[in-house]
């Protein structure tokens, strides 16, 4: 089953963050990095016997990926426990990849700071529109993904279902949808709500 795929647009506000004490945002600087992210990305990221070999697969062997500009850390007391990569590509399209917290870190709300790292860099490079795909069973990732702005995209058969059953989990009434290209598709509401006026329930 195809991922779920969200835009981020230009202009769409960045919501500040505060770091709690403790906590600070580093770069990829050192062989041993390697060994840290895939420790972050073992949430249903990558494998739980993941090595060196999948950061080369994931992160190093992408030609778009600086590793020492666009990998990001959340670190506390020094010790890397989050990881995003924000890359852009030769058109100009950000791309928020691998977003990945260590298990004792996770429900603490640490998500939204990686989006800010990654929006803010996105910002920063003046980007056509930032892209990511998640699962549904990601359910905290998706969650902190549409507080941050990101928008659903129907970019394959089954989209609207899917986001209307999403939508209906959170109680989040209605959001916009975008089509493939970054254009407005159309309004879409949870799956429980039938009827909104203005609002085309597909």
């Amino acid at each position: 089953m195809a991922q779920l795929k969200m835009y981020w647009l230009p202009g769409t506000p960045i919501k500040d963050v505060r770091l709690p004490e403790g906590y600070s945002i580093t770069k990829f600087s050192r062989e041993s990095d390697k060994l840290a992210w895939v420790e972050c990305c073992k949430n249903g990221l990558v494998a739980d016997d993941a090595d060196e070999k999948t950061f080369y697969n994931d992160i190093s062997s992408n030609p778009a990926i600086d590793v020492f500009n666009d990998v990001f850390f959340l670190d506390y007391e020094g010790e890397h426990i989050g990881t995003v990569t924000a890359f852009v590509n030769d058109k100009n399209i950000g791309d928020m990849h691998m977003v990945g917290i260590k298990t004792e870190f996770r429900g603490r709300g640490l998500a939204k700071i990686l989006s800010y790292i990654a929006l803010k860099e996105f910002e920063k490079r003046k980007v056509k529109y930032a892209l990511l795909t998640t699962d549904e069973w990601r359910k905290s990732a998706v969650k902190s993904y549409l507080s941050a702005g990101f928008l659903p995209v129907k970019y394959d058969r089954g989209m609207i279902p899917r986001w209307r059953a999403v939508l209906e989990e959170y109680g989040i009434d209605s959001v916009l949808m975008l089509n493939n290209s970054g254009k407005p598709y159309k309004i879409i509401c949870r799956k429980g709500l039938k009827n909104v006026k203005g609002i085309n329930n597909g």
